[in-house]
């Protein structure tokens, strides 16, 4: 076993997927203080894949206000405002969440970004396949 250095964000992030990747394989994006959610809809290669974000509310059917981190995901705009409206509350968006094309490049996770002048990439901040750990930081 390899001893661990410096960030332990980095660590878990480097080198890829420790399983194969598979179509509804969950992912957590690690941001400053929050995290997003996103799930696999299709697998090129196991260094490339369209993901596509969850819709995540708080979950109505437990005590909470703010900063609990009880959520609900929704692969579509439709579940949850379903979900919504059975509990008696307002729809707010149709929006669907488009699907990204993730590369796995330079030993990290990148998003590509076509156009008509060819592909870019951004990189993306840490990223864990195989979680699912939505949070919202309520202090920023």
């Amino acid at each position: 076993m390899s001893k661990w250095y410096g960030n332990v964000m980095n660590r878990l992030a480097e080198n890829g997927p420790s399983a194969p990747i598979e179509v509804g394989t969950d992912i957590t994006e690690y941001l400053w203080s929050d995290r997003e959610c996103y799930y696999v809809t299709e697998v090129i290669s196991q260094k490339c894949v369209k993901v596509r974000r969850y819709h995540v509310i708080a979950d109505l059917d437990k005590e909470g206000g703010m900063g609990h981190q009880n959520w609900v995901y929704f692969k579509t705009a439709k579940e949850r405002n379903e979900y919504l409206e059975a509990h008696g509350k307002e729809v707010y968006s149709d929006y669907e969440y488009p699907d990204q094309t993730w590369v796995f490049r330079y030993n990290s996770w990148w998003t590509a970004h076509r156009s008509a002048d060819g592909t870019s990439y951004s990189k993306n901040p840490k990223v864990r396949f195989g979680v699912r750990d939505y949070y919202y930081d309520w202090e920023f």
